[in-house]
C-alpha cells in the first residue's frame, strides 16, 4: 500500500489504541482515518442506558485525546438510519482505499457484519 492510500479504522467498542490490531495494521501501511459512528436507529431495544451513553462518551473523550497526540484525529459521525450507510458514505467522500476493525461477536453483531462485509464486496473495498 503506498502512502497517498487511506484506511479507515472503524472503532466499535474497542475503544482503545494500546493492543489494538486493527489500528496496529492500519499504522503499517499508511495514512490512518479513525472513525467511529454512533447510530441510535442499530440498537433496537437494546439502546444502551444512561450510564452506558456516559461511559462510551468518557471512553471517546479519552480515544480522541489519544489518537489526536499520535497525530490522526478521531472522526465521529451520528448517523441517523444506518451505521453502514455512514460507513460507506465516509468511504465513498474520503477516498479511502481499506477498511480495518476488530472482531465482535454476539448475534446482531455477526448480522451485522455480514451485510457489511456484502456490502464493501460489490464497491471493492478490501477489508
Amino acid at each position: 500500500m503506498s502512502m497517498s492510500e487511506k484506511t479507515v479504522v472503524w472503532f466499535r467498542r474497542d475503544l482503545r489504541i494500546d493492543d489494538n490490531p486493527a489500528l496496529a495494521t492500519a499504522a503499517k501501511e499508511g495514512a490512518v482515518l479513525p472513525l467511529f459512528i454512533w447510530c441510535p436507529a442499530d440498537y433496537e431495544q437494546y439502546y444502551p442506558g444512561r450510564c452506558s451513553r456516559w461511559w462510551l462518551k468518557q471512553s471517546l473523550t479519552h480515544l480522541g485525546k489519544s489518537l489526536e497526540s499520535l497525530g490522526c484525529p478521531l472522526v465521529l459521525i451520528h448517523a441517523k438510519n444506518s451505521t453502514l450507510a455512514a460507513l460507506l458514505e465516509c468511504i465513498h467522500s474520503t477516498g479511502a482505499t481499506r477498511v480495518v476493525y476488530n472482531c465482535l461477536y454476539g448475534n446482531v453483531t455477526s448480522l451485522s457484519y455480514m451485510i457489511f462485509q456484502e456490502s464493501c464486496f460489490f464497491i471493492s473495498v478490501p477489508l
